[in-house]
């Protein structure tokens, strides 16, 4: 049976999901691993686990995940719940702010199976997110075949029902998630990714995130002068962003940004300079070792002659 879930509104809870890039490569890698050790010809593999994260205010951070035991039941999915206890308390040992918030499968709808996980999964959360990923390329989807649900219970028929409704989120990375993500995006068929690559890779995508911020404010600047002419209605909400966003670019004009900026920019010259001088110094030393290791090999072979000519001499005498 399927699970109702209602794709014309979208959560009233008013939180702000954010979802780092680790949660999806370990959701990929534990889909990918199944797969491939299944028989050829098989449906995709069922893949189920947990969300680590943490909740700040109205924000709530998808920061990691883990794989969960479960098994087929007569009527449902069977979660092995010691497991997932033992799992979470390994986990909150090294990371003590991640609490279980949601859990996540593969598939392409949902069932009444799901629906029991994620009622088993509510005693860990009381309010727990599914994260649902289409294991099934579709060209025809632009974004990302990532969907973030949280249930409600909405009256329907006279009857209440516990309905999925589909929840907005955006990615979120740090540093640290920033440099694994784009060593894994470069690595080679070799296993290694050489520096050119690497450089190309990041050059390439700071091109990227420019251009896209060029075409961002245009879009911007467009609309403004459209609401300027009047040929569209004053947009009070836009307007209001927009206001922020501009009231924040006087702090560029600050002389301790201009400082700091110059500081930082000299450092990194200097770090390039820096570089640079170490690169010629290793040149000059390898340099250095060919010649000697050449003269001394010129000067055993002028001993050696001198020495074989002095014999010559002494037996013609």
């Amino acid at each position: 049976m399927v699970v109702r879930v209602d794709n014309s509104r979208s959560s009233s809870s008013g939180l702000e999901f954010k979802l780092h890039p680790l949660v999806l490569i370990n959701v990929s890698d534990h889909h990918t691993r199944l797969k491939a050790n299944s028989p050829e010809g098989a449906p995709p593999p069922l893949v189920l686990g947990c969300l680590l994260g943490s909740q700040d205010g109205r924000s709530v951070e998808l920061a990691n995940s883990f794989e969960m035991k479960w098994g087929q039941g007569e009527a449902a999915y069977e979660v092995d719940a010691p497991f997932l206890v033992k799992k979470q308390e390994q986990y909150k040992t090294v990371f003590p702010k991640q609490d279980i918030v949601g859990w996540y499968c593969t598939g392409r709808q949902l069932t009444e199976q799901h629906l029991a996980v994620h009622r088993k999964i509510s005693e860990f959360n009381e309010s727990p997110l599914l994260l649902l990923l289409d294991p099934v390329i579709d060209h025809s989807r632009k974004d990302l075949p990532i969907d973030v649900y949280e249930t409600e219970l909405h009256v329907v028929d006279g009857v209440p029902q516990t309905i999925f409704v589909k929840a907005n989120y955006s990615m979120e990375t740090s540093d640290a998630e920033r440099i694994g993500v784009d060593q894994v995006a470069k690595i080679l068929p070799s296993g290694r990714a050489s520096g050119s690559e690497q450089l190309t890779a990041h050059l390439t995508s700071l091109h990227s995130a420019i251009k896209m911020l060029v075409a961002k404010l245009s879009i911007i600047q467009q609309e403004v002068a459209a609401v300027a002419d009047g040929s569209v209605p004053f947009p009070h909400a836009m307007m209001r962003q927009v206001n922020s966003l501009v009231a924040s670019l006087p702090a560029l004009d600050n002389p301790q940004f201009k400082t700091d900026y110059l500081t930082e920019f000299n450092d990194t010259l200097a770090t390039l300079l820096l570089a640079g001088t170490t690169q010629s110094l290793a040149g000059l030393a390898e340099l250095g070792d060919r010649l000697g290791l050449a003269y001394e090999k010129a000067g055993r072979r002028g001993r050696g002659g001198g020495g074989g000519m002095m014999a010559a001499s002494l037996y013609g005498m």
